[in-house]
């Protein structure tokens, strides 16, 4: 898999791609200060499918669902040191 960076304006903002084998993610991560000691996370995701990828997709949509839920509480856990 191949990350590219589009635009780094932390902490506000983080935007990439992430190409593999017939996938194009583009993942867009906005940060909102959301009082003294919280932060809202706002994740958008777009998943762009070519070749049997695009095929398989419309029988695997919840996989790519709950792989980016697994992320997003795999990083809180990271960012809240739990």
């Amino acid at each position: 898999m191949i990350e590219t960076v589009l635009l780094r304006d932390l902490p506000d903002t983080f935007t990439g791609t992430y190409d593999a084998q017939g996938v194009h993610n583009i993942v867009e991560n906005h940060f909102y200060l959301n009082g003294p000691e919280s932060t809202r996370w706002v994740m958008n995701t777009e998943f762009q499918f070519s070749g049997l990828m695009k095929i398989a997709s419309k029988f695997m949509g919840s996989v790519f669902r709950k792989q980016s839920m697994e992320f997003m509480n795999n990083f809180k856990e990271f960012a809240e040191g739990s």
